[in-house]
């Protein structure tokens, strides 16, 4: 069915038809037939206006009709919903409707007069027409491609229009741009995925609504949403009983997986974060009392309850203020709650468990009432919108820092500690949308992609008729990641769940460098001892806290930054290069953060030696270093000579692991304009590529973590113990080769051999000899060419780019042996004139493949 919001009227259309239209739209239920009757002269007055077919198509009672309205709606737009319908009424033959009858073209007479001397001419008209006709189907088959596979659906409801609007853009973003990427590889099991939007407005009773109309519909194969707990928990028992699984990137509310096997959340949830932010303000803040400020909706209200049972393992909460919904009572809880804080001790950190709206209002009146203590807030209020809010407002009142100091904001995502898959992915949606993403939208990717990734595993039939068994796989599958052993490779980390179906992932403190948030010098990670004996071990002697039923770890975070100075000596064939840099390390506590070393350098003992500056001020060093000598990477030549080597720098802690110690880029260098990366750091007048015939085009910065699952010797290690992980550190400089010279220099001797290969085309059939000797001279001289210009490279297992043009000409040489031997046979049998045929098509034949071939290399890598 065709739903109204579905019909846009766009200014450019005749007014006539778009108004008829939409007035027959209003009386479509209450007076069809005067609804039919605005239709058809709505396509009297624009014949193509595609909306008013398909409206028609809905309103008729005659599958015939139906089918004629559908034809036509789907002859001017080519579209999924209405190629679903046509084929439902494929069997019926089309008539149109009485109400456009008028404007069908009328059936020619039964006779027609034959003219003289015309039947050959239509005889090659007819022909013509059936070779347009052919080609116009083979056409449309193309453009509707997608059309002969049923499309998997997957639903995303967020509040697009709500309080969250700018959350809930992000998300569908980045599920739109992952599904662009899907799909443009295959789709899933050959399916392509088609993202279905549902708009909650950040209400439960639109939410209630959206859900059932899916069930409903009984299209999509998961949900990701809803983006608040509130309109997650009024949506759960629907899905639940109605068996669709459903992913939520942003819902924190422990209730919505705790009470329902089929909800799952691609993040952490209150209870997690509550055990992180309570470690923090014990542990980091040093502080044994808080106060609490929560609103009174679900998220709210769940963080606070959280809170009080995760503080209450290391102090007592001085103060509990609600937060009223609706804006006149919420204004007055908020400035109740200001005034009850500033009687609160100065040093005293206040937990925010509320949104954004409210979160900007209470650090504006506490910061404005004299209020210094540390703010602590939940995920909510650590998006880079959130920020640029307070920013603007200091901006307004003249005084920077004013609201952005000594806060400290929960997150699952810190952008100065992106790994390297996020650092791209990240980029990529900068580029295509114009602004960093926002959290939201990296759990909102890694719902879509575990869902996803459960699809292709999950074994599914992919029917209407199996689509219950089918989500209950993909049900089934999601609850077996249930550890890191057996996780999913997700976009910020091992993605797996807990047994309450909510992710296993650390949370992440950010604080304010003034322009942004950035990782806190100090983190914890979640804790997962080998053995029960080394836990009481690690609890007695403090390197690891207990809270709840979690065990928490102190990570040093490093804040870290590359200088590049210089590239030369590439070796391609040895993947050996020669880097000039500095490096610089800042952090708190030991100076165990300083003992790395460079795990792809080709000395395996270079370490950074003596630092140039070593500065301690306030429990916080700073360390520069400089190191220069020979690295190696694996290098790629598939697409040689287009083709682009990433030469890295790889930095990783000698004894700490990654839950130890963890390297994250330094403001300094988010500071800076990638393109100032390109410069030398010795020499800023200087570029730091010193390679002949290649261009240094990017360079950046990003952290990941390796290591292994395995229990590496440990009989003792098993389940998710087992293991164990490094952070390190990448330096990536992306050079492209200079390709014009040096094709220039390499294909020039190629360009005259097919030049004089083409000769032999010309050669009479009696000079076979010399035709058949110029061809297999051509062949045996093409493979000496090639083997010179990649006797550069070292010994691949795969055909590079340059070597299938080299193959093209060596098959065309051998063509033209084959058409010089066919031609002389033809001679010798007396057919003239299939020789002189064949001649000329070869001569036609051997620039075009040479074009094709050219044409072929220019789309690829042009």
């Amino acid at each position: 069915m065709i739903n109204a919001s579905e019909v846009r009227i766009l200014p450019e259309r005749s007014d006539t038809a778009a108004t008829l239209t939409h007035q027959a739209i209003e009386l479509g239920e209450s007076d069809p037939v005067r609804a039919r009757e605005l239709l058809g002269a709505a396509l009297a007055q624009d014949y193509d206006y595609e909306p008013a077919w398909r409206w028609l198509a809905e309103l008729v009672t005659d599958d015939g009709e139906r089918r004629f309205c559908l034809d036509r709606a789907y002859a001017i737009k080519v579209d999924s919903a209405t190629a679903r319908a046509r084929r439902a009424v494929a069997a019926v033959p089309a008539t149109p409707p009485a109400e456009v009858a008028d404007l069908i073209d009328p059936s020619p007479p039964a006779t027609a007069t034959v003219v003289p001397g015309r039947g050959r001419t239509t005889r090659w008209v007819a022909v013509g027409a059936v070779v347009v006709v052919l080609l116009s189907v083979l056409g449309v088959w193309a453009a509707s491609g997608d059309d002969r596979v049923e499309p998997v659906q997957v639903a995303l409801v967020a509040g697009m229009t709500g309080d969250n609007a700018v959350a809930a853009s992000h998300m569908e973003r980045a599920v739109r741009m992952h599904l662009d990427t899907v799909n443009a590889e295959g789709g899933v099991d050959g399916r392509p995925v088609e993202l279905l939007v549902y708009d909650d407005e950040d209400t439960v009773a639109t939410a209630v609504g959206i859900a059932r109309r899916i069930v409903r519909e009984n299209k999509v194969m998961y949900v990701i949403g809803h983006a608040g707990s509130d309109t997650s928990l009024a949506a759960a028992p629907i899905y639940r009983e109605a068996g669709i699984p459903a992913v939520t990137p942003s819902a924190g509310a422990s209730k919505i997986t705790d009470d329902s096997d089929w909800y799952f959340r691609s993040m952490f949830g209150n209870r997690t974060q509550s055990d992180f932010l309570s470690v923090y303000i014990s542990r980091v803040l040093g502080a044994a009392t808080a106060a609490v400020v929560h609103e009174e909706d679900e998220d709210g209200r769940s963080g606070r309850e959280t809170f009080l049972e995760s503080f209450g393992e290391f102090g007592r909460v001085t103060a509990d203020l609600p937060i009223a919904m609706g804006p006149e009572a919420r204004a007055a809880s908020v400035r109740a709650a200001i005034t009850e804080l500033r009687t609160h001790d100065p040093r005293e950190p206040i937990l925010l468990a509320v949104k954004e709206k409210s979160g900007l209002e209470l650090i504006e009146g506490l910061r404005s009432a004299g209020v210094t203590a540390p703010v602590v807030g939940v995920s909510a209020l650590s998006s880079r919108a959130f920020h640029a809010s307070l920013v603007d407002a200091e901006r307004k009142r003249g005084l920077p820092g004013s609201l952005t100091g000594n806060l400290f904001m929960g997150t699952p995502l810190a952008h100065d500690s992106l790994s390297g898959p996020a650092q791209v992915w990240a980029d990529s949606y900068e580029r295509r949308y114009g602004e960093r993403p926002q959290w939201q939208a990296a759990t909102a990717r890694q719902a879509v992609n575990v869902g996803l990734h459960a699809m292709r595993v999950g074994n599914l039939d992919f029917g209407e008729e199996h689509r219950e068994q089918d989500r209950k796989r993909v049900r089934d599958t999601m609850a077996s990641l249930k550890d890191k052993k057996n996780s999913f490779p997700a976009l910020l980390g091992p993605l797996y769940f807990t047994a309450s179906g909510s992710a296993q992932m650390a949370v992440s403190v950010v604080t304010s460098d003034g322009a942004r948030f950035v990782s806190a010098p100090t983190q914890f990670t979640i804790h997962e001892p080998p053995t029960e004996d080394s836990l009481r071990a690690d609890v007695a002697e403090g390197t690891v806290i207990a809270v709840k039923n979690r065990y928490l770890s102190r990570r040093q975070v490093v804040a870290t930054g590359i200088n590049i100075n210089e590239i030369r000596e590439l070796d391609t064939a040895a993947g050996t290069y020669f880097v000039d840099f500095f490096v610089w390390l800042k952090y708190t506590g030991g100076h165990v953060a300083a003992d790395v070393q460079f795990v792809n350098a080709v000395r395996p003992d270079l370490t950074l030696g003596e630092p140039l500056r070593d500065v301690t001020e306030n429990g916080r060093t700073y360390r520069l270093y400089r190191v220069a000598d020979r690295f190696k990477s694996a290098l790629e030549f598939r697409d040689f000579p287009f083709d682009r080597q990433r030469l890295t720098v790889l930095m990783q802690n000698r004894t700490q692991t990654a839950d130890q110690v963890s390297y994250v880029t330094d403001k300094e260098i988010l500071d800076q304009d990638p393109e100032v990366y390109l410069r030398s750091g010795a020499d800023a007048t200087a570029d730091i590529n010193q390679v002949p015939n290649w261009v240094a085009s990017s360079v950046r910065f990003y952290r990941q973590t390796v290591g292994s699952s395995d229990a590496l010797g440990d009989g003792q290690a098993t389940g998710t113990t087992a293991g164990i992980y490094y952070s390190q550190y990448a330096g990536e400089i992306v050079l492209k080769r200079d390709t014009v010279p040096f094709l220039i220099k390499n294909l020039l001797p190629l360009v005259l051999l097919i030049s004089v290969t083409f000769l032999c085309l010309f050669f009479k059939p009696a000079d076979d000899r010399a035709a058949v000797s110029m061809g297999v001279t051509a062949i045996l001289s093409t493979a000496v060419l090639l083997n010179n210009v990649t006797s550069q490279l070292p010994s691949v297992s795969y055909i590079v780019a340059l070597e299938w043009g080299y193959y093209s000409f060596i098959l065309l040489a051998g063509i033209c042996v084959l058409i010089t031997m066919v031609r002389k046979r033809l001679a010798v049998t007396k057919r003239d004139d299939a020789e002189q045929a064949l001649s000329r098509a070869a001569r036609i034949g051997y620039p075009v493949y040479l074009l094709a071939v050219v044409a072929c290399f220019a789309v690829i890598y042009a």
